[in-house]
């Protein structure tokens, strides 16, 4: 196994990563075997690939589809992103009804979040729009389609914007009963990763207590308010990756897979943390 001396940790840039990552930025964690480096979902997945990350929090879409080619991904248990019914952060803005809609540009941000929505659309709409990129500073009250898929703080910032939306984490959760893991933190399997599972599991456990002060600081950055900040973080997004949730991964990779999303052949890989 390769031994680094530093390993490179990629996370997301969004609200919703803040709880876990905040001890380790503000120093409530002493993280000196931890390099630590903030990016969207899509971005970390490509250095993950490329060896430029050791562990990534990237989309699970993601880590389904390395591993289906053998990229020997692993999973640190008991830490998601994940929502147990409407998430928020991710939503289809439409000018028309949801079941007449024909285009929609994506925000490319997120693929785990373009794979559920194609999920979605083929399984409860039997329907396959077409599909273009955008970015995820568009307005969804001027686009040139049907609709629009906004994630992160950029579908925050528009809230009931639109005559028309859905909320990906309720129309997941009505479809199958089961809670929606977005990303996880992901481990390459050559690197020998010493106490830094235990260590992003401890900034969780800290994090999670510490979403007050971290509403207080970020909502100041953001073009939304502290109590919305506060609902969305505390009701919305939750970060235990419990048996619940992984038979949402499950269900996902079954579903992913039967809509050509992901190939057949990736099963779900766990680091054993008994032995750190």
């Amino acid at each position: 196994m390769v031994q680094k001396s530093r390993i490179r940790v990629g996370a997301v840039s969004f609200l919703n990563t803040k709880p876990l990552i905040y001890p380790l930025l503000n120093g409530d964690i002493a993280s000196d075997d931890i390099l630590l480096s903030v990016e969207v979902p899509s971005r970390l997945a490509t250095q993950l690939s490329n060896g430029e990350l050791d562990v990534g929090l990237i989309p699970i879409v993601e880590y389904f589809r390395a591993n289906s080619i053998g990229a020997d991904y692993r999973i640190i248990p008991h830490i998601g992103i994940i929502s147990r019914d409407a998430v928020l952060s991710i939503q289809l803005y439409s000018s028309v009804p949801i079941a007449d809609i024909k285009s929609i540009a994506l925000d490319t941000s997120s693929r785990s979040s373009i794979a559920l929505l194609k999920i979605l659309f083929a399984e409860k709409y039997n329907s396959l729009p077409t599909f273009t990129s955008c970015e995820p500073s568009i307005d969804p009250t001027k686009i040139d389609t049907d609709a629009v898929l906004l994630i992160g703080d950029a579908a925050l910032k528009h809230l009931g914007a639109t005559e028309y939306s859905i909320d990906l984490g309720t129309e997941w959760h009505d479809l199958t009963g089961l809670p929606f893991v977005y990303a996880c933190w992901v481990a390459r399997g050559e690197i020998e990763l010493g106490n830094v599972p235990k260590l992003l599991l401890e900034a969780k456990e800290k994090g999670i207590k510490k979403i007050p002060e971290i509403v207080s600081i970020e909502s100041k950055k953001l073009p939304f308010s502290e109590s919305l900040c506060r609902e969305y973080l505390e009701r919305h997004i939750h970060y235990d990756l419990d048996e619940s949730a992984i038979e949402g991964l499950k269900q996902f990779h079954r579903l992913a897979v039967k809509h050509e999303i992901v190939k057949p052949g990736s099963s779900l890989t766990f680091l054993d943390m008994s032995s750190l």
